[in-house]
């Protein structure tokens, strides 16, 4: 499953006062079956003859996948969803990789309706319900899944993939505290520069520059520094999609001179870690408050490729955020403004779908902030036709989206735009308090 859908069953769980478990299978791999009629061979492992008695080399006939097979994933996967639909789970069309499944149950106190949410990643599954007594769906599903495969229960989930959950007073908190102190301990094996200000955020107003000097620079890099630049980003950018929406632009721009990196890109590397490393402990805290699905994007317009920023909140944190080069050079702000809502769209139509499979959608239209009145006017209605008339028309996918009722795009200002946030580098106070809003972060947890 996506990163969003696993933060967005996170939302919907605390929302719901849910409970969240994690089940492992077993060398899942081995667990899959092939396709009638499939042949597949493979060399002899290790301590069996490569050669029969005629001299001649030998093969082994694979009857069941194994791991190293090309296949063996696909073949995983065509066996355990099937089952699932069997167990009368539904696939959902915006992640065909989350399963939910509502039904009645009746019970010695009267009959219940219970949800049972599955969201799958290879060989595990992240299980959220309510109920868990014996007449429970999630009792008689558990009971179905140990009779037909290998498989552990893990108990109330922990961590996912570098995911750790926290649950607090029915908040559930994503953060990557271990992932970020195994990455710190690798690339700054000596600790934390003494020199770094406690209070500094990620990045600065000369990243922007940096990043351009080094993609003008012609020769080759060298190859020890890039190969560290390129392995720091990369853990970097590993947080910065699942858990850190406070790092998302600092990323952003290190990922544009990946090829291309300096020793000055190094220390901005190595300025995002240890900011990293001093606020490790905060993630993004979901919470039941009713609110609907909101969101905003902004653009901050250069000369060149302008950067389209954009965030939607659910349950009181960010569940979805994306910081991004615009693909084409923005001729005014109204044009930058109208990339990045529609950029924003996209994602905005996935949020809704995912909802409203689950039966959580809302009847009305969702907001989509802006700070532009032109491009907010061109939302709604083709005018200024003499600066948009080149606009390429994929770029007003905001505007389709609006006349189906699925957005509406009111003023936001811009000292109240979050989205400002994911576009260029900001002051130490406005970054803490965006970022604060934005993952929820607790009172208690703000002075780190």
């Amino acid at each position: 499953m996506r990163g969003t859908s696993l933060r967005m069953l996170s939302a919907i769980a605390a929302r719901t006062r849910c409970r969240m478990r994690r089940w492992d299978f077993v060398s899942a791999y081995l667990q899959g079956d092939l396709e009638p009629g499939e042949v597949c061979y493979c060399l002899p492992p290790p301590g069996y003859a490569s050669k029969g008695a005629d001299g001649l080399p030998q093969v082994c006939k694979v009857i069941k996948p194994v791991y190293g097979m090309a296949q063996a994933g696909r073949r995983w996967q065509r066996s355990l969803f099937p089952w699932l639909i069997e167990q009368g789970f539904t696939a959902m069309h915006a992640d065909p990789c989350v399963f939910h499944k509502t039904v009645t149950m009746s019970t010695p106190k009267g009959p219940r309706t219970e949800t049972v949410y599955i969201g799958c990643y290879v060989d595990d599954l992240s299980i959220t319900y309510k109920y868990d007594d014996a007449h429970s769906l999630y009792s008689k599903f558990a009971s179905a899944m140990v009779a037909r495969w290998k498989v552990e229960d893990e108990g109330d989930i922990e961590d996912l993939l570098g995911v750790e959950f926290s649950f607090e007073g029915g908040s559930i908190t994503l953060k990557q505290t271990a992932y970020i102190g195994r990455v710190v301990r690798e690339y700054l094996p000596d600790g934390v520069s003494s020199r770094a200000q406690v209070s500094q955020p990620p990045s600065d107003a000369s990243l922007p520059q940096v990043v351009a000097d080094a993609l003008s620079i012609t020769d080759a890099p060298d190859p020890a520094l890039l190969k560290k630049y390129q392995s720091i980003v990369g853990a970097l950018l590993y947080c910065a999609t699942n858990t850190r929406p406070d790092i998302a632009y600092s990323v952003n721009m290190l990922c544009r001179a990946m090829a291309k990196p300096t020793p000055e890109l190094l220390e901005a590397a190595y300025r995002v870690l240890t900011y990293l490393h001093r606020h490790r402990d905060i993630g993004l805290r979901y919470m039941a408050d009713g609110k609907p699905l909101r969101g905003q994007s902004d653009s901050d317009w250069g000369v060149k490729h302008s950067i389209s920023g954009w965030l939607f909140t659910y349950s009181s944190a960010c569940i979805s955020w994306g910081s991004k080069k615009q693909s084409s050079v923005a001729l005014s702000s109204c044009e930058a403004e109208i990339m990045a809502g529609s950029e924003a769209s996209k994602e905005a139509v996935y949020l809704r779908r995912f909802l409203t499979e689950l039966g959580m959608g809302d009847k009305h239209p969702t907001e989509l902030g802006m700070d532009n009145q032109s491009a907010i006017a061109i939302s709604y209605n083709p005018e200024l036709h003499s600066r948009t008339k080149h606009i390429d028309r994929r770029h007003f996918y905001i505007r389709e989206c609006v006349e189906n009722l699925q957005l509406r795009v009111p003023f936001v200002s811009t000292v109240d735009n979050m989205a400002d946030f994911f576009t260029k580098p900001l002051p130490p106070k406005t970054f803490y308090a965006m970022r604060n809003a934005i993952m929820n972060v607790p009172s208690h947890a703000m002075h780190n």
